[in-house]
C-alpha cells in the first residue's frame, strides 16, 4: 500500500468520524427534546437508502472490510435517525419559555 493510499484512507476515516459524531449529537438532541424539530424526513430517508446502497456496492466492488464497516456504521446511525423521525412524527417541539410570562 502506497503512502498516498494510506493518507487518503486516514483522511476519509477522520471525515467519517466527524460526520458520525455530528449524527450522534443529533440523535441525542432528538432524544433529549422528544422531537426531531425541523429535521427533514426526506433527507434522513435518502441518507438511509444511500448508506444501504453503499454497503451493497462496497461488498460487490471492493470487498474491503474497512470500507464496508464504515458504511455499516453510517447505515446504523442513519437507521436510528430514521426511526426517530418516524417515532417522533407527531410530537411537538419543546415549548420555549416566554420571558414576559415570568412571575415574581
Amino acid at each position: 500500500m502506497t503512502s498516498v493510499v494510506k493518507v487518503h484512507r486516514a483522511s476519509n476515516t477522520t471525515a467519517i468520524s466527524v460526520v458520525m459524531f455530528m449524527q450522534l449529537v443529533q440523535i441525542w438532541t432528538n432524544y433529549h427534546n422528544g422531537s426531531t424539530g425541523q429535521l427533514s424526513a426526506v433527507t434522513v430517508t435518502l441518507l438511509f437508502g444511500g448508506a444501504l446502497a453503499r454497503i451493497f456496492t462496497s461488498v460487490q466492488e471492493t470487498g474491503d472490510s474497512t470500507v464496508i464497516a464504515t458504511f455499516v456504521v453510517s447505515f446504523t446511525v442513519n437507521a436510528i435517525l430514521l426511526f426517530q423521525v418516524i417515532y417522533y412524527w407527531n410530537s411537538l417541539p419543546p415549548a420555549t419559555a416566554n420571558p414576559s410570562d415570568k412571575s415574581k
